[in-house]
């Protein structure tokens, strides 16, 4: 709300088209072993050290690889601000891997308490930084500290939390079929996020940074009160899930449980919040994001799906069937992308998003109006 109102759509622009690689990054940051962590019935020390140095290297390499890919996607999205942007958003994946197996152990150890406490000191921290940058002039900069003093606030707190540390990596442990697991997470997960953020991309290449900010912003505020639900149950569900998926009986009883309180608390929440979308995003972020209203209601539809089909992920997850996942996710994560690339409106020879969303919703006032004159192209 705050920086919605200190900065411009483009400041998020920018950092969306940095966030739309980074977060591809990021899905390998701790190479789904935190999970692995948590659904093993039993697992020693030695694994959990063993797995802390992989996170730790892998933490490493993505680093390098952000700063590696600095230049190209300068080079891409022709804006040469995104090297230093994208160079800085690499360290947090340092910090990320540090923190993954005590996160992980946190979880196992379902204390729940601890990690709320430590999530809400964590995003204070970041949100201070942030907010803060914002009001001295840093413009973008802001977005970009903002994430990794949370994560770097993040990493303090769990090792002060937990007194668990980590020895030498040890061959031979036994962490080989822990990793496989993992590897087969982090599979889906990459999917996950290709499909999920093809999109940015597309629009940040095509109509630029003002438009994508746009779009993110009614993506993202669209998406905050399904992740404000589904991210709580899904870690209080798969811990709990793990821990019974020796009997069928109480497995089948938790999940449905578990689904019926995720499904009852976030499709009247979408439902409302779609209705009401206007005077929503007019209050949190202000007139100037006005434009974001008609982006947000289209997006509605494919938030109630994916509120839907979010829990079936856990499941997977604590049986230990990652590796189905990902054969699944394979098809239709395709398609999905295959749609955005070849999705094109009616009734308009450029195919331009403007058109697109304007047709739908003539009521609203035209999108992205410096983009509204078609080009030759």
């Amino acid at each position: 709300m705050v920086l919605a109102r200190l900065l411009s759509p483009e400041d998020f622009g920018l950092v969306g088209m940095v966030t739309a690689v980074t977060g591809f990054l990021r899905v390998f940051k701790d190479a789904g072993l935190s999970v692995a962590t948590v659904q093993r019935e039993v697992i020693t020390h030695e694994q959990i050290s063993t797995l802390f140095w992989v996170n730790m290297v892998v933490g490493i390499l993505l680093a390098i690889v952000s700063l590696v890919l600095a230049p190209l996607l300068a080079i891409f999205y022709r804006e040469p601000r995104l090297i230093w942007i994208t160079v800085a958003m690499g360290a947090s994946f340092i910090f990320g891997a540090a923190s993954a197996q005590h996160e992980a152990l946190l979880r196992r150890q379902m204390r729940f308490k601890a990690l709320a406490a430590i999530e809400m000191i964590s995003l204070a921290a970041g949100i201070c930084v942030g907010i803060g940058m914002a009001l001295n002039g840093f413009g973008y900069w802001a977005l970009v500290a903002m994430p990794i003093a949370t994560a770097l606030a993040n990493l303090v707190a769990v090792w002060t939390a937990l007194s668990w540390r980590p020895g030498p990596p040890r061959r031979g442990s036994g962490a080989r079929a822990m990793l496989h697991f993992g590897a087969s997470l982090a599979g889906v997960n990459l999917l996950n996020y290709l499909w999920r953020n093809a999109d940015n991309v597309l629009i940040g290449w095509h109509w630029g940074a003002g438009p994508l900010g746009f779009y993110q912003k009614a993506y993202g505020l669209l998406l905050l009160p399904i992740n404000q639900v589904n991210s709580p149950i899904s870690g209080v569900a798969v811990s709990s899930l793990c821990r019974v998926q020796g009997d069928p009986e109480r497995l089948r009883r938790y999940f449905i449980g578990g689904y019926t309180m995720a499904a009852s608390i976030t499709l009247p929440i979408v439902l409302a919040v779609t209705v009401f979308a206007d005077d929503i995003i007019t209050l949190l972020l202000g007139g100037r994001w006005f434009e974001a209203v008609g982006i947000f209601r289209l997006l509605a539809p494919a938030a109630l799906i994916g509120a839907l089909l979010n829990p079936m992920g856990w499941l997977f997850v604590a049986t230990g069937r990652a590796d189905r996942q990902f054969k699944l996710t394979v098809v239709w994560s395709a398609l999905v992308v295959l749609a955005f690339v070849n999705t094109r409106p009616r009734g308009h020879p450029c195919g331009c998003m403007t058109y697109s969303l304007q047709s739908k919703l003539p009521s609203s006032p035209p999108l992205f109006p410096e983009r509204w004159a078609c080009s030759s192209r």
